[in-house]
């Protein structure tokens, strides 16, 4: 018996799960949008809209990045994971991701004007959110009450007690040391970890970003996305208000071209993983999101 535990803990076989490395790169391209700025002249609660093209960090979504069995070019307009069967007409075919993440994920900031339009990793600060969504979405951002959120001192006080919390740090949807990405000449890199994930030779790194929407014509509708169920996360109701906070929806990797739509970016489809005998990983991972999504709204 002493002998056969013996033999059981030293199994040699390299445990086919670990972490999986890369860099993303994203095209200022991706974050240059034609923005809408809210003006109230008057003062009198009835807003004026401009627009003007701008390249913005903020105006970039969630990320979403997995690893996949290989690429299908065939089924969409652009390189998708490839998929199981179809097993309705309805239905988008099952990914089978061996391991994902985000890079920015949806957050909610505290407002229930927020829901489902915030993601981290982008804002440095509570002014930044407000500038962001008075000038770049038209639309800025009003409390419980109706109140206009003009300052960053009266954001983070109500966070404070949103969430019974005494410092910024406890936000994860603000921070200059929280931000995702850095400049480098015409494009925007973030470093990623895919964590756990079930390492198979040669198998694809795929992913696309969940573009806010931003139209001229519909401002009250800017700033959502795709992937947030509006009816999901913590349901709140208290005194005035009674919503849900919002997250993403549990399928985005497993049924990604159910959730790409006009305006996302998606990657070209040649990243792969290399690894040795020993499952180690031989070479950097790059995932280009250099491919727009124009099919027509």
């Amino acid at each position: 018996m002493i002998s056969f535990l013996f033999l059981a803990c030293s199994n040699p076989e390299t445990i086919p799960e670990g972490d999986i490395v890369g860099k993303l790169v994203v095209p200022k391209a991706a974050a240059t949008r034609t923005v809408v700025t809210a003006t109230d002249a008057d003062d009198d609660g009835n807003l004026e809209y401009s627009t003007s093209e701008k390249t913005d960090l903020r105006l970039l979504g969630p990320i979403y990045i997995g690893a996949f069995a290989g690429i299908d070019n065939i089924s969409f307009a652009y390189p998708h994971p490839s998929m199981g069967p179809v097993i309705s007409e309805d239905s988008r075919g099952d990914t089978f991701p061996y391991g994902g993440i985000s890079v920015g994920r949806l957050d909610f900031a505290c407002y229930e004007a927020l829901a489902c339009k915030v993601t981290t990793g982008r804002f440095s600060s509570y002014d930044d959110i407000i500038d962001h969504f008075k000038n770049n979405l038209g639309r800025p951002i009003y409390d419980q009450y109706g109140v206009e959120v003009t300052s960053g001192e009266a954001f983070q006080q109500w966070c404070f007690e949103y969430f019974d919390a005494t410092a910024d740090y406890e936000m994860s949807f603000i921070g200059a040391d929280n931000l995702s990405f850095v400049e480098e000449g015409d494009n925007f890199v973030a470093e990623f970890t895919l964590n756990h994930t079930l390492r198979v030779e040669g198998m694809a790194v795929w992913g696309f970003m969940d573009a806010p929407e931003l139209r001229s014509d519909v401002p009250d509708t800017n700033g959502n996305f795709t992937t947030c169920a509006s009816d999901g996360g913590r349901e709140v109701d208290e005194y005035v208000t009674e919503f849900h906070e919002g997250r993403s929806y549990y399928d985005v990797l497993n049924r990604p071209g159910s959730y790409i739509t006009y305006g996302d970016w998606v990657s070209d489809g040649e990243a792969v993983v290399h690894f040795d005998e020993d499952l180690k990983q031989t070479e950097e991972v790059v995932v280009n999101l250099n491919i727009p999504f124009e099919a027509e709204e």
